[in-house]
């Protein structure tokens, strides 16, 4: 009895254990952290490509968007670059205007005043310039165009009558370039230069002075009694060069031009002789006493302009 009861308590332990719950291994093992890490990385990525992917789609969008935008802002500009072309054909310009000669500028004045000095025409670089650089500013402003539609249509019609000026320097297509280039300057008044207006504001100056030595050239064709009377329609010129100048509604640059061209034609008759003894007792004189009278009007004029400008 006793070694039954022995085998039994023997026996128990084993049984127990074979009914005991089973014990799995921790979530938190090694292994199976490896697995719960190759189920998620999938994920991350898929949050990762949506995230790059919608980024690029916005900054294409963006880039789109400023693409048209500036791309219609340059349409805008259609008339001033499609006149400013046509300048550059008339002119021979393949570098924007830095490779234009001072020639191209030819200004007719009466015989007995001389001639106009070839530097002025540095001023049609100047012109086309500052349009080229007016376009590009107003095309890439931020919000909107600088350039007003009035500014884009007086300026590409200053050009088209500039461009048949330079073509044909006949005296009734220098008036009508300064009929056309100064509507902007006469409706604006004496506007302070800026790069949106200093191009047509050299033109309506140019064309005004070649415009007025112009018709003074052509008087003795008119009025027979003036033929050979050189020294007399020099005076007449003179007369309405003066007029020129002494313009209320003249602004800082046609009057700086003025001083430039009446200037240039004083030291062009110095360094010709005009002052030399033999020379003083001579008719040319008088020419050149009233040329040095309307250049100093006219270089005080331009000088008070640029110093009430600063």
């Amino acid at each position: 009895m006793r070694l039954l009861s022995a085998l039994i308590l023997l026996c128990l332990p084993t049984y127990s254990a074979a009914f005991a719950p089973t014990q799995h291994a921790s979530l938190s093992s090694p292994l199976f952290r490896q697995q719960a890490t190759l189920v998620s990385e999938p994920e991350s990525l898929h949050n990762l490509s949506d995230n790059v992917s919608s980024k690029l789609e916005s900054l294409m969008e963006k880039a789109d968007d400023l693409l048209l935008k500036r791309a219609m802002r340059f349409v805008n500009h259609a008339p001033i670059i499609v006149t400013l072309g046509t300048l550059l054909k008339q002119l021979e310009s393949t570098k924007f205007g830095l490779d234009i000669a001072p020639s191209a500028l030819n200004i007719a004045a009466p015989a007995g005043l001389g001639s106009i000095p070839t530097w002025i025409g540095y001023a049609l670089p100047v012109v086309v310039v500052t349009q080229v650089a007016a376009v590009l500013r107003s095309s890439l402003a931020e919000d909107k165009d600088e350039l007003s539609q009035e500014d884009i249509s007086a300026t590409a019609v200053s050009n088209f009558a500039l461009a048949r000026a330079l073509q044909a320097p006949t005296t009734l297509n220098w008036a009508i370039a300064a009929v056309a280039s100064g509507y902007y300057t006469r409706k604006h008044g004496k506007e302070d230069p800026k790069m949106a207006n200093l191009s047509i504001q050299i033109t309506s100056s140019l064309a005004s002075v070649a415009t007025v030595l112009g018709v003074a050239a052509k008087l003795p064709n008119l009025i027979p009694i003036l033929q050979g009377q050189e020294h007399v329609t020099a005076l007449v010129g003179l007369l309405g060069y003066l007029g020129l100048a002494s313009r209320e509604g003249n602004g800082t640059v046609k009057k700086v031009v003025n001083a430039a061209v009446i200037g240039g034609v004083l030291i062009s008759k110095i360094a010709s002789g005009a002052l030399n003894a033999s020379n003083l007792l001579r008719i040319d004189t008088i020419v050149t006493v009233a040329t040095a009278y309307v250049a100093a009007i006219s270089i005080d004029k331009a000088r008070d302009a640029i110093m009430n400008d600063n």
